[in-house]
This record gives structure tokens, C-alpha cells and sequence, in this order.
């Protein structure tokens, strides 16, 4: 009876278990469920906006890579202009003196001609041939006066063929130079227009690079995405490495990569980026140099990267073959390609402004392994 009694009341205390505790452990799940949940939208949230954050920094950065390459283009017809101008001025030149020689032979025909034609006047025309003639003594001096006379008449008639000979090279020659000075005016305003589609496109990448200084978002982006850039080019570098057996990084001097420009604008390690606004690692050193101005290879090596990187712009890297290797960027043209082997000073491309760059300047580096380093240790 006791041990029946015993039972009911362990019964009674489990069913008081189940109907208090349990009721409680079930909401208590419930509630962190709903809190995961909500966890998890958030997430998505915010997934959702640094998705659409990059997404806009990447139409910013293809703008600007985009009005790159148009201002490249702008810069390749302006150039060409004046080139066709040199020529066409120097040309005209050469057509006015031409007109210039040619009318002082023709003045000096003509004026042969005029006292000709007045001496043949005031002796009455043909009448005067006829009294030369009937002045002859004998026949041999008639004969001898006839053949002077034919003679006479030949040069009267090869000068006039050679006054309007001369009339007409002339006439060619103004109308040649009227063309010329016509295309001439033409391609001067041509000139000017496209001028002012360079200054456009310039100031429009530069509202660009104004309106990602304002905005913090994109600028870490930004900053990112040029930490990546570096990222990659180590990669680049490793991966041309790899299976090499190259010694440890030498010591030894390069040449400088700018011939005849020296001033470093800025050096390498943390500094203020000059346009995200962020205090990041400068992985090499700017060179101020004028654009188009040549680029040199620091050593001798083989290049094995040769192409656009949106925060780099127009780049190279050369291997040096020793555990060493450079990087040259915002090039606004190369002169080698990928795979060539070129010598130490050898011209590799032209500088530039591409990329994330506010005017033109050499960025430069130096990376041992893949990994940027200082430069200045490297170069004269």
C-alpha cells in the first residue's frame, strides 16, 4: 500500500514537471528563435546594402576607367591635329615661297616681253621685219637677215609659251595654298574643339573622384578594393615565382625609373591617400614627371603583367629574376608588352594619370616575393 502510495505521489510530481517546467523550456525556444531570426535579418540587411555599396563603387570606378580611356583617345586626336598642323604650316611656307620665286620670274618674263612688244610697236609691227629685209645688200645678207629675223620671232613666241606656263604653275600653286590655308582653319577650330572635350572629360573624372571623397562608404570600399588590387598583383608575382629557385633578394642599386624627373611627391608607407581620405599604406613612391614623359625599367627582367587594374590604372611589373620585382602604374601608355625581356633603362611605357590618380605621376615599387617594400633603399 505504501510502495502504491510512494508511486502516485513520484507520478503526480513528473505530470507537475511536465505542466510547469516544460511549458516554460518550450517558450524560452520560441523566443530564441525569434531572436535568431531577427539576427538574421539583419544580416541580410546589411548583406544586402554592402552589396549594393560595392555595386555603386564599381560603376564609379568603371566611370572613371571609362573617361581614362576617352581622354586617352581626346589626347591621341589632339595630337594627332598638331602634327597635321606642323605640316600644313610648314608646307605653306614652302607654297608662298614657291608663289613668291615664281612671280618675280614671271614679272621678269613679262617685262622681256613688254619692251618686245613695244619696241615691235613703235616700228610699226610687221612692217619693221619687212624694211630689215629689204634692206639687205645681196642675197646672203637677205638670207643672213632672214634667219635672225626667224630666230627673233622663235624666242617672241617660246617667251610667251613660257609666261603662260608660268601663269598657270602659279595659278595651281595659290589655289593649292588657298586649300591648304582652307584645311588649316579647319582643323585649328577642330583643335580647339577638342580641347574643350579634353577639359571637359578632365573635370568630369575629377566631380567623379570629388563625389567619392564625400562619401565615406565608398571610400573604404575604394580603399579596399586597392588593397585587393595589391592583393592580386602579389599573387601575380607568387605565382610567376613559383618553382623558381632564385636566391634571397640582392642589394643591388636599379636606375632611377624617370629619366630627368627626381622629385618625390610622395613616399612610401602610411599617409593620408590624396583622394579617399584614408590613412592606408603607400605601397611605393609617386614621381612627379610631366605627361608622356618616358619610363625607363629599374633592371633587367621579363615583364609579366602589362595591362589595366582599375585603382592602379595602366600598369607593368617586371620580374627581376632574383626574388626582386617592380611595378610601374597610371601609365598612360606601354611601349612593351607581357613575356618580353627588356634591359635596365630600356623605355617600357609613358606617364600618365589612369586610374585613381589626380594628375600625372609615376607610381612605383618595389616588391620582394610578391610583397611591396620601401624603394628608396633600391634606386639611385
Amino acid at each position: 500500500m505504501r510502495r502504491l502510495q510512494s508511486g502516485v505521489a513520484v507520478c503526480l510530481s513528473l505530470l507537475l514537471l511536465i505542466t510547469v517546467i516544460f511549458p516554460v523550456y518550450a517558450d524560452n525556444i520560441q523566443e530564441q528563435q525569434r531572436k535568431l531570426q531577427d539576427v538574421n535579418q539583419q544580416i541580410d540587411r546589411q548583406r544586402s546594402s554592402v552589396n549594393q555599396a560595392r555595386q555603386k563603387e564599381k560603376t564609379v570606378v568603371g566611370q572613371i576607367s571609362s573617361l581614362d580611356k576617352d581622354i586617352n583617345k581626346t589626347e591621341s586626336e589632339i595630337k594627332y591635329i598638331d602634327d597635321r598642323m606642323t605640316y600644313l604650316e610648314h608646307n605653306i611656307d614652302e607654297i608662298q615661297e614657291e608663289i613668291k620665286a615664281s612671280e618675280a620670274t614671271l614679272a621678269e618674263k613679262s617685262d622681256i616681253l613688254g619692251k618686245r612688244l613695244v619696241f615691235i610697236y613703235e616700228k610699226g609691227g610687221d612692217v619693221s621685219y619687212l624694211e630689215v629685209l629689204l634692206a639687205a645688200t645681196d642675197i646672203k645678207d637677205f638670207l643672213t637677215r632672214y634667219d635672225l629675223l626667224n630666230i627673233i620671232v622663235e624666242q617672241d613666241v617660246e617667251l610667251i609659251k613660257s609666261i603662260n606656263k608660268e601663269k598657270k604653275e602659279l595659278s595651281l600653286k595659290k589655289c593649292d595654298l588657298e586649300i591648304k590655308q582652307r584645311e588649316l582653319a579647319n582643323i585649328q577650330t577642330d583643335q580647339i574643339g577638342q580641347k574643350e572635350i579634353l577639359d571637359s572629360q578632365k573635370e568630369e573624372k575629377q566631380k567623379l573622384l570629388g563625389s567619392v571623397r564625400q562619401e565615406k562608404k565608398k571610400l573604404e570600399q575604394a580603399l579596399n578594393e586597392l588593397e585587393q588590387e595589391s592583393r592580386q598583383l602579389e599573387a601575380i608575382i607568387r605565382q610567376y615565382e613559383s618553382g623558381n629557385t632564385s636566391s634571397q633578394a640582392g642589394t643591388g642599386t636599379f636606375t632611377w625609373p624617370t629619366p630627368g624627373c627626381a622629385k618625390v611627391t610622395s613616399e612610401y608607407g602610411m599617409r593620408l591617400h590624396p583622394i579617399l581620405g584614408e590613412r592606408r599604406l603607400h605601397t611605393g613612391m609617386d614621381i612627379a614627371a610631366p605627361m608622356g614623359a618616358t619610363i625607363v625599367a629599374a633592371n633587367s627582367g621579363t615583364v609579366i603583367f602589362s595591362g589595366w587594374m582599375s585603382g592602379y590604372g595602366q600598369v607593368i611589373i617586371i620580374n627581376h629574376n632574383n626574388g626582386l620585382s617592380t611595378l610601374y602604374a597610371h601609365q598612360s601608355s606601354f611601349l612593351v608588352s607581357k613575356g618580353v625581356n627588356v634591359s635596365k633603362g630600356q623605355a617600357i611605357g609613358k606617364v600618365g594619370s589612369t586610374g585613381w590618380s589626380t594628375g600625372p605621376h609615376l607610381h612605383f615599387e618595389v616588391r620582394v616575393k610578391g610583397t611591396p617594400t620601401n624603394p628608396i633603399g633600391y634606386v639611385k
